[in-house]
């Protein structure tokens, strides 16, 4: 893989891992709109690049969310333990980590099903078109009501349950959670944050995942430099997303990021035709 490539996926993925436009769909356009054909069909290669990928963008969300990351694993293993009590933020911590489980459970049930739809940009283009005028149509219409410390038990099922949605190319993991977040009536910041750090046991367990894969296969020969620089380029612009994501809307609606992704969608729909 040239390290150009590597640089623009790794890029590609830190950044819209985060915002609200679909990471797995910008990571299926882009080698689709330019030709790219780095892996050659070579799953391995693909599956150990997209570790590199995951594994960045985590390290840079961590990093970003490490004082609400700490602070919930704290107070969720010290409840459980019995040395605290089940407050608010411990009850929080265990939220996040069980609103994995619904998604994990259905991305191993149909894996086959799933990554023979990660290619079809259709598909992807309709997602993005679909899910962003749902994201718009929702923001638009939502009060701000609820904030992080009002998560309970059957929200945190519900927004679990729209992340099987975003096992579908071009939905958004970070795009559905969010939506379901403002219908819940959360502020938009508040919204941004959960769907953020709800994508975290997501991120960590699937490049977990996938790394059992990769170390009982063996790391493809000639690939370090360009996992180096994967893992480099996702962690740090993924830093940058939920940094600039979480101050961008305090501000600003979501109105935007549903133009894009209509915008895109109309794009890959005219390259399909031309084709």
């Amino acid at each position: 893989m040239p390290i150009f490539h590597a640089i623009v996926l790794g890029i590609t993925q830190g950044l819209t891992e985060f915002l609200p436009v679909s990471s797995s769909g910008h990571l299926g356009i882009i080698p689709w709109l330019f030709q790219w054909n780095d892996f050659a069909g070579d799953t391995r290669m693909e599956n150990t690049f997209d570790v590199a990928l995951h594994l960045g963008t985590l390290i840079g969300s961590v990093t970003c969310l490490w004082g609400d990351v700490r602070t919930y694993s704290r107070a969720g293993l010290s409840a459980i333990a019995g040395r605290r009590s089940w407050d608010g933020e411990a009850k929080f911590g265990w939220f996040l980590l069980l609103s994995a489980l619904p998604a994990a459970l259905v991305a191993a049930l149909f894996e086959s099903f799933f990554l023979t739809q990660s290619n079809r940009v259709g598909l992807i283009a309709l997602g993005l078109a679909a899910f962003g005028l749902l994201l718009w149509a929702v923001d638009r219409r939502t009060r701000n009501e609820l904030s992080t410390s009002d998560l309970s038990l059957s929200r945190a099922a519900m927004l679990g349950c729209g992340q099987c949605l975003a096992l579908f190319p071009g939905v958004s993991r970070s795009g559905i959670n969010i939506t379901i977040a403002r219908t819940l009536g959360y502020g938009r910041p508040d919204a941004a944050r959960i769907a953020f750090l709800m994508g975290l046991p997501i991120i960590g367990g699937a490049a977990l995942y996938r790394m059992f894969g990769v170390a009982s296969d063996g790391l493809p020969s000639g690939m370090w430099n360009a996992l180096v620089v994967g893992t480099i380029t996702s962690a740090v612009t993924g830093w940058l997303a939920v940094r600039i994501m979480l101050r961008w809307v305090r501000t600003h609606s979501y109105a935007g990021f549903a133009a894009y992704r209509v915008c895109l969608a109309l794009m890959v729909a005219a390259v399909l035709f031309a084709r």
